[in-house]
């Protein structure tokens, strides 16, 4: 962490204005409002600190193709929500890292969570450049991208990633009710470098083994489908979809869905890396222990901090029923360091590696980050709302 760079930048190159100028920008940037909180500052990270959190997100995503890690993976697999077809690598690898002291060398990534399910690809690359382009004093010395990737790079990679060798029509960004999602502007974004369009899961057509879509007014094969789908999502809301998840359809996934379940908090139990902190399955407890305020209470499959309790009681565990202790995870509670200045006193701070892992490739790549910042005990946008909180973009020092 550059706290002196954080300071300058508080003191010496920030106003009301500029941030405010700077939000219309980001909003013209992605063809919308945006409703979430956006930060007034970047999180400036050092090449040193980087580098550990490129080493630690590609460990990662090694050990989840690991033979132990798979064989136990497959019991995260929901017999109604298994897709058929070849899963291949997870095309996305997203790992959250809390910012941690040590005695050491000052700060370390431990990890809070993972995903094999895409993240803001779109909506990250834009906030990234455009903080760049609103402090032109930064650009020479800093960086928005992992893996030393220039910007057209990038593009060219996620692009790789999403469209391959499809025609964009006949791709989906396939989510429930898109207009109304939060992430939206991530959508956007995708469309605006790609081509590739948002399409509602609940408007797909079936025929056969063929999924179709509009587009212009027709309805067009669906050949691919970039799937931001939340199947949590569409439990909790009752959803009825013109598929079943189960169907053999002629259809490429760009993200094949089974790694929502197979790389996810589900998974801490059996990694061993060094930045993961011990958790446990509550089936695989022999007892509950009695300090429970050294742990955190997680349901193994949610988004956003949904369900996750950060003070566990005997109570809440014991409200639990048995038969649903496999879906529920006892973790090691993280300390987060206070890291990063602001006017307002010390923050935390929480940054998401977000990696792609094409088919040709031995090991995922980082490409660019996310990060959540905040003074309270929970990082989500949703628990930030203050100044100098919320949604951000780490820049790297080069």
């Amino acid at each position: 962490m550059l706290l002196d760079i954080q300071k300058d930048f508080a003191h010496n190159h920030y106003s009301d204005n500029i941030y405010h100028q700077f939000l219309r920008d980001l909003d013209n940037d992605v063809g919308m409002k945006i409703e979430y909180r956006v930060c007034e500052m970047p999180i400036f990270h050092t090449a040193e600190m980087k580098k550990k959190l490129e080493k630690a997100a590609t460990e990662i995503g090694m050990e989840c193709m690991g033979e132990k890690h798979l064989r136990a993976s497959t019991t995260s697999l929901k017999p109604e929500y298994t897709v058929p077809g070849n899963e291949g690598k997870p095309l996305f690898v997203i790992v959250d890292f809390a910012i941690t002291g040590n005695e050491i060398d000052g700060w370390e990534p431990k990890v809070v969570e993972l995903q094999g399910f895409p993240s803001l690809y779109g909506y990250q690359f834009a906030l990234a450049n455009r903080m760049l382009q609103t402090y032109p004093y930064l650009q020479n010395d800093f960086t928005g991208t992992f893996s030393n990737l220039e910007n057209a790079q990038y593009i060219e990679l996620v692009r790789n990633a999403i469209v391959a060798e499809s025609d964009p029509d006949e791709i989906a960004l396939l989510e429930i009710d898109p207009t109304a999602q939060k992430t939206r502007p991530d959508f956007l974004m995708v469309q605006k470098l790609f081509g590739v369009q948002e399409t509602n899961i609940r408007d797909v057509r079936k025929e056969g083994r063929q999924l179709y879509h509009q587009r212009n007014g027709k309805w067009v094969p669906l050949r691919r489908i970039f799937n931001r789908t939340i199947i949590d999502e569409l439990d909790e809301m009752g959803v009825e979809i013109p598929f079943r998840w189960t169907d053999d359809l002629d259809v490429e996934w760009a993200g094949h869905p089974n790694w929502y379940f197979r790389i996810s908090k589900h998974s801490l139990p059996h990694l061993k890396h060094k930045s993961v902190p011990t958790s446990t399955l509550l089936s695989e407890m022999e007892y509950i222990p009695d300090s429970l305020e050294n742990y955190v209470l997680k349901p193994l499959f949610s988004f956003a901090g949904k369900g996750v309790n950060i003070n566990p009681t005997q109570k809440d565990i014991d409200e639990i029923p048995h038969s649903e202790y496999t879906n529920w995870v006892l973790q090691e509670r993280i300390n987060y360091a206070e890291c990063v200045y602001t006017p307002y006193g010390m923050n935390k701070v929480e940054v998401r590696v977000m990696s792609l892992w094409l088919p040709e490739w031995d090991k995922p790549l980082p490409v660019i980050s996310l990060a959540r910042t905040g003074r309270g005990p929970m990082m989500g946008v949703r628990y930030n709302s203050v100044p100098w909180t919320g949604s951000s973009v780490c820049l790297f020092g080069r």
